[in-house]
């Protein structure tokens, strides 16, 4: 189209039109989208044209690129995303499930085999939005783990005459020596039917995996040969008897003082049988023997003579120590203690006022008369410790032999048994018209009828 043309006095002129720049006889299409000097939306791309130029919105816009606004994908169809859809300006962006990952605008299954998340010793298989993991044959596991089974500790197919031997992910069966096979399968080698696997004196035995050379009895098979077993230097016999060793046998015979079969001898005891020894001699069983021996006082062999006994109590001087007494008895003495009744010296250690001294062997207490004992001026139980425990009329007591019971006064006995003395029968009260009555552990005076008490005395007839 050309530019319009305008009179301008007696000449013209030639004006551009609206687009185009120049002198009017030269017009050059402006342009606006480098210049500038159009008007489409900044989120729109300008597009120039002969005289003018056009707008059109940006993917992820719409409008008439003037004016454009943000298209929200997430509105449609979730942006066709497989789980969560955020919109962004001209944009949109798709959040994936675990399992899954972003492109930007799908999502798509992670494959996680890729990254050897297993186990080396496990399969992989990869599924839609996760994986599984599988131990391999011989291992245990949760597939990410895989640990070897040692199959011979457990159920294996390897026969009973095999050895297990266990490898990574199996085991193997190796049949034992004297057995052939695969392993899973073993069966006994017949040894014996290798010809002349035995000396031509013995005979060949198949055992189970093995063989023996059987010489019979007294005689053991020695690399290829029979030789004649000598019992006595494997100690077949008792240590305490004689050993014979003949070709294929021997002989055992129990030495003089044990009694046996010669495998197995006992002592025998001499003191038991008849009599071996004197009447007053004593005899002890040694091993293999025994021996006599005169009793204490008396003198000789023993076997066929033992002296007389000797009065030690005359031959010794003070055999005994003081305060002791020599009693001979046969064959011996004794030098048993003499008591000493503390209760009757003068001079020994009293009982304080509120008890009464009683005398026991080689000691004494002093009794409160009630069962209890005088203990730093005061009336306390007697001593526990007693064993056996004293009757109840007994009071338990230290001595120099330990702690001992001893009757309380007025009962007699070893205080482990007492009982109770009848004072009565020994004429204690006065013969001037009195009764004498006994009572547990002593005895009462009381005035016959028609009497009363003066003092210790009755008298007169009572009023």
């Amino acid at each position: 189209m050309p530019h319009p043309c305008r009179a301008k006095g007696n000449s013209f002129v030639c004006v551009c039109r609206f687009g185009y720049h120049g002198d009017g006889l030269l017009c050059v299409d402006i342009d606006e989208c480098v210049t500038g000097l159009h008007g489409c939306h900044p989120k729109a791309r300008c597009f120039n044209t002969l005289g003018s130029y056009s707008c059109v919105c940006l993917d992820g816009y719409f409008g008439d690129g003037v004016q454009c606004e943000d298209v929200n994908e997430c509105q449609t169809k979730n942006g066709g995303c497989h789980a969560g859809c955020k919109n962004l300006p001209g944009s949109y962006q798709c959040t994936c499930s675990v399992g899954y990952q972003s492109n930007g605008q799908t999502c798509e299954d992670i494959d996680e085999c890729a990254g050897n998340i297993c186990s080396f010793y496990a399969d992989c298989v990869n599924t839609l939005g996760s994986y599984r993991c599988a131990c391999f044959d011989g291992f245990i596991g949760n597939g990410l783990a895989c640990r070897d089974i040692n199959e011979c500790n457990g159920e294996n197919t390897c026969d009973p005459n095999a050895a297990c031997v266990n490898v990574l992910g199996s085991y193997d069966c190796s049949c034992r020596t004297g057995y052939l096979g695969d392993g899973r399968k073993c069966t006994d080698i017949d040894e014996c039917a290798t010809l002349n696997i035995c000396p031509a004196s013995a005979a060949c035995v198949n055992t189970r995996g093995s063989f023996y050379c059987d010489c019979g009895t007294g005689y053991t098979f020695n690399d290829s040969k029979c030789m004649d077993l000598d019992e006595c230097s494997i100690g077949r016999c008792s240590p305490f008897s004689t050993c014979a060793n003949f070709p294929g046998s021997f002989t055992c015979e129990c030495r003089a003082g044990y009694r046996g079969n010669g495998i197995t001898c006992e002592d025998l005891d001499e003191c038991s049988l008849a009599q071996q020894c004197h009447s007053n001699a004593l005899c002890t069983n040694l091993a293999g023997t025994f021996n006599c021996q005169c009793q204490v006082g008396y003198s000789g062999d023993g076997a066929i003579q033992c002296v007389d006994d000797i009065d030690e109590c005359q031959a010794m001087e003070k055999p005994c120590h003081l305060n002791e007494r020599c009693s001979n008895t046969e064959g011996a003495y004794e030098c048993p203690c003499r008591d000493v009744d503390e209760c009757a010296l003068s001079n020994a250690a009293t009982c304080p006022p509120i008890s009464k001294c009683v005398n026991s062997p080689g000691a004494y207490v002093c009794s409160c008369r009630n069962g209890t004992v005088a203990y730093n001026d005061t009336c306390v139980a007697p001593s526990p410790r007693c064993a056996p425990a004293c009757h109840r009329h007994g009071l338990c007591h230290r001595s120099p032999a330990g702690f001992q019971c001893v009757c309380d006064l007025g009962f007699e006995g070893d205080g482990l048994a007492c009982s109770d003395i009848d004072e009565c029968q020994k004429n204690v009260c006065p013969q001037n018209e009195t009764k004498c009555v006994n009572i547990p552990g002593s005895f009462s005076c009381l005035c016959k009828v028609g009497y009363r008490q003066n003092g210790t005395n009755c008298v007169g007839k009572r009023i």
